[in-house]
């Protein structure tokens, strides 16, 4: 079949069919040099992403020039008459551009020449590709990314039809990993992620979200199609993973909402289902917990009021502040730190517990901004205190939201270094919700940041069954224990000899200990005989802003 045979006649279609080809390349922005004539063509993707005023252009590094980054322009003006004439055409230029966000984003430019039977019209290919867009499948499993699950769910979201969000997490992973090591847990996420490929249809989807959590999207979806996926990965899983000759039986916990018709973000949906798998792995047994169920029957969860704290982190965590909760030496009473706590006060809803939102929070990708808000406010504002109290203590919470992201090492050292805070007296304490991740990566951050003098705790440490064991194989300085265990401790032998056991543990390996929920002074005086360093509680103060944590250091009486 020849040219004319393959066009018929509809050689004008080139138009088109480039703008298609453009369409289909995510990510990737195509324009043609003609370099016979010195002219450009742009798909029409290109044009509307780099806001391009012309289809054609006499001129393009006029163009060009006006999008790229005036400290990379060199290497553009140098590298495409080099290319055009067939030199270094394999090797790819990088610049900063200006695109539809309005911001410079690092694009790669691959280049290529074609020409005519006769070599008299010659066209430089160019292919610009976005390098800040994250991969879209995940390197482990080869399932779709959690970047792909975001964009996937905002086309669902603009498409207006029915369909459903569901999340699972393999139940206590970490446990796996303790035994096998990494390497096995690895080959059972691989595993596991194949045999969920195999339930897939048209109309369904599987995406590998963080550590052992998964999402589906199912299009058209509707309840008693969401309850048959979801027993049907319980069965499968119960039946066992085979690996290296073992069959690994599995459980998992499960979230999902269903969707009619949403005109919210994605990420704001996305923490929705994983608020509600939350909610089905700390308050029912890995029971399937659908958000849209939750939510009639929780008077807990006010969806408005959510929408709205969300908001406002976005919008640079306006209406959040931080108080600031007394650490006092078990022995004196003595202030000798205080540890960060985030509040949110707007009207007309006047100050809103944290209990409402930080468990929401904590499930969504923008608890990664809030955690670096309250690191970095509570550093500006308790630096003074080091000038009255030297040997003050700061404790600020961290999140999984922050530790699992990559760049979260340098924006701490960046904070530290803004603030000029001696990282020495900040303590960063590991949140419940950390303890998911796997123990080489937590021991890894714990290093990490020990390797700059930061203090590193384990929060409500005996509550959860995987904190004995990130203490066992990570190098913690501190550990926090929970309220729970103190509360009414005097009458309980088994909660006395569990504090005391942990007491004595930690003394022997070197760490420090907190107990929490010190709230009277005969509780205080009972507690001091287990030799605890800190406590921390009510009886002390409750937690205050930062002007009146000054006063209570100022006014502590001379030691």
């Amino acid at each position: 079949m020849g040219e004319q045979e393959f066009w018929h006649d509809n050689e004008n279609y080139i138009d088109t069919v480039m703008n298609k080809l453009n369409m289909l390349a995510e990510d990737t922005y195509i324009y043609i040099l003609h370099l016979n004539q010195n002219r450009a063509w742009f798909s029409e993707t290109t044009k509307s992403y780099f806001r391009i005023r012309d289809t054609y252009a006499a001129d393009h590094y006029e163009v060009m020039r006006s999008l790229i980054h005036p400290d990379d322009w060199w290497e553009y003006e140098e590298g495409i008459p080099q290319r055009a004439e067939g030199i270094n055409l394999t090797r790819e230029l990088c610049v900063r551009m200006r695109d539809l966000s309005g911001e410079y984003h690092l694009y790669s430019i691959h280049t290529d020449i074609v020409m005519d039977e006769k070599h008299s019209e010659q066209y430089l290919l160019i292919l610009l590709h976005n390098e800040n867009v994250l991969p879209r499948i995940d390197a482990l499993t080869d399932l779709y990314s959690q970047a792909r699950f975001t964009a996937d769910l905002e086309s669902e979201i603009e498409n207006k039809t029915p369909f459903a969000v569901l999340m699972v997490k393999l139940e206590r992973f970490n446990n796996l990993n303790i035994i096998y090591g990494n390497d096995f847990t690895n080959q059972i996420l691989k595993e596991t992620a194949l045999q969920f490929i195999y339930m897939m249809d048209e109309v369904s989807a599987v995406y590998r979200l963080d550590g052992p959590k998964f999402g589906f999207i199912l299009r058209g979806g509707d309840r008693a199609k969401l309850l048959r996926l979801e027993q049907t990965l319980r069965d499968r899983l119960a039946r066992g993973i085979a690996v290296n000759n073992r069959l690994i039986p599995l459980k998992i916990c499960a979230g999902a909402i269903l969707i009619e018709q949403y005109d919210g973000k994605a990420d704001s949906l996305s923490s929705k289902a994983a608020y509600a798998l939350g909610h089905s792995e700390s308050e029912h047994q890995g029971k399937l917990i659908i958000f849209n169920d939750e939510v009639r029957t929780s008077r807990n969860v006010d969806l408005d009021l959510m929408k709205i704290i969300h908001q406002s982190v976005r919008e640079g965590c306006s209406g959040f502040y931080v108080e600031y909760q007394p650490i006092v030496v078990s022995g004196t009473g003595r202030i000798t730190g205080a540890e960060a706590l985030v509040r949110w006060r707007r009207e007309p809803y006047g100050i809103v517990p944290p209990g409402m939102f930080i468990e929401w929070m904590e499930t969504d990708p923008a608890m990664y901004d809030l955690g670096n808000y309250v690191l970095e406010t509570a550093l500006k504002e308790t630096k003074e205190l080091l000038r009255i109290l030297p040997e003050f203590i700061l404790n600020v919470n961290v999140s999984a939201r922050q530790l699992e992201r990559e760049e979260f090492h340098s924006e701490v050292l960046r904070i530290l270094e803004r603030t000029n805070f001696p990282a020495s007296h900040l303590c960063m304490e590991l949140t419940e919700r950390c303890r998911d991740m796997p123990i080489d990566i937590i021991r890894q951050e714990v290093e990490f940041f020990q390797s700059y003098g930061i203090r590193m705790a384990m929060d409500d440490y005996g509550t959860g069954s995987a904190s004995s064991g990130i203490v066992l194989h990570a190098p913690m300085d501190e550990i926090k224990l929970d309220m729970s265990f103190i509360r009414g401790i005097t009458d309980d032998a088994k909660k006395q000899a569990m504090v005391r056991s942990i007491v004595d543990f930690a003394n022997s390996c070197g760490m420090s200990t907190c107990l929490e929920g010190v709230e009277t002074e005969e509780l205080q005086d009972y507690l001091r005989g287990y030799q605890a360093t800190w406590f921390q509680g009510y009886y002390y103060s409750k937690p205050v802003e930062i002007k009146k944590l000054r006063e209570l250091v100022q006014d502590m009486p001379k030691p």
